[in-house]
């Protein structure tokens, strides 16, 4: 090199870039008490949209079992426990599409604490009440 003064210069400036992109601040732990479970959304057939009761109720029952306080207003919430269906269409020569059940526990600042999905592309016509409360029990439960 011609110019070592340079190149050190060069060196130091991106080593201090990098360094300073390091200094991000880290999230802050939220204290969750209680949490506010909604109503499920998003179900695309009634089929699914029947489930909604074994949702919730499922949701409330291991967050309490857990420590969690069940929040009956979102206004009176740490967190609010949202469970939206994703569905994907059925496919030519198949009887029903698949779906997928997403668990999301977002903060009141937006931030999200907890996310899983209770049921990974199942088909439609083989879930029971029984299943989705027993899928959202266990993934509930790691929380």
């Amino acid at each position: 090199m011609h110019r070592p003064r340079q190149a050190i210069l060069s060196f130091l400036g991106c080593l201090l870039l990098g360094i300073c992109g390091c200094s991000v601040n880290a999230p802050e732990a939220a204290l969750v008490r209680s949490i506010y479970v909604e109503e499920s959304s998003g179900a695309p057939t009634p089929d699914l949209a029947q489930y909604a009761d074994i949702i919730h109720d499922t949701s409330v029952r291991v967050l309490t079992d857990r420590g969690y306080v069940a929040a009956m207003e979102p206004a009176h919430a740490d967190a609010i426990l949202h469970a939206g269906w994703i569905a994907r269409p059925a496919i030519a020569g198949t009887p029903q599409g698949r779906v997928t059940l997403r668990l999301t526990l977002v903060s009141r600042s937006g931030a999200v604490l907890f996310a899983a999905d209770a049921l990974a592309d199942m088909p439609v016509g083989f879930l029971s009440k029984e299943q989705i409360a027993e899928l959202i029990r266990t993934k509930l439960g790691s929380l």
